[in-house]
């Protein structure tokens, strides 16, 4: 039974490796890095935003169906002393991002610059598609 199974897994991982596509990003906020994975929702409604540092919350919303709004958005907001979270930056990409190699440190979006001028913060971030072959 062994052997037919070690025959066959060969087969089986590529149709594995894309299976569940997925973004992963890469964020760098005060000396600080970390890696987001957003997976496929149906409605952006529910994606909460991530809290990075003491001012920055940033949020990816992955939607890959229906085709004609499946896009990946990144939304990043400033956390003022008082109030409510401040939108600062909001950048949308269609999917399935266009195929051809993603450059090393940069993926699909590029690396990008958020800069918050109150308290001057800067956050970096770039994000890359994984788990399915682009278009």
């Amino acid at each position: 039974m062994k052997p037919v199974l070690l025959a066959v897994l060969p087969v089986l991982l590529p149709f594995t490796a894309h299976a569940a596509p997925r973004v992963l990003c890469h964020t760098h906020y005060n000396g600080e890095s970390q890696a987001h994975v957003a997976y496929p929702v149906a409605t952006p409604y529910g994606v909460e935003g991530v809290t990075l540092g003491e001012r920055f919350v940033f949020r990816v919303v992955f939607q890959d169906t229906p085709a004609d709004i499946a896009a990946v958005k990144v939304f990043t907001a400033v956390l003022p002393d008082e109030g409510p979270a401040q939108p600062v930056h909001q950048a949308t990409y269609r999917w399935p991002v266009p195929a051809g190699r993603q450059p090393e440190g940069q993926g699909f979006t590029g690396l990008q610059r958020v800069f918050e001028p109150t308290y001057n913060g800067h956050l970096e971030y770039w994000c890359e598609a994984e788990g399915r072959a682009p278009r």
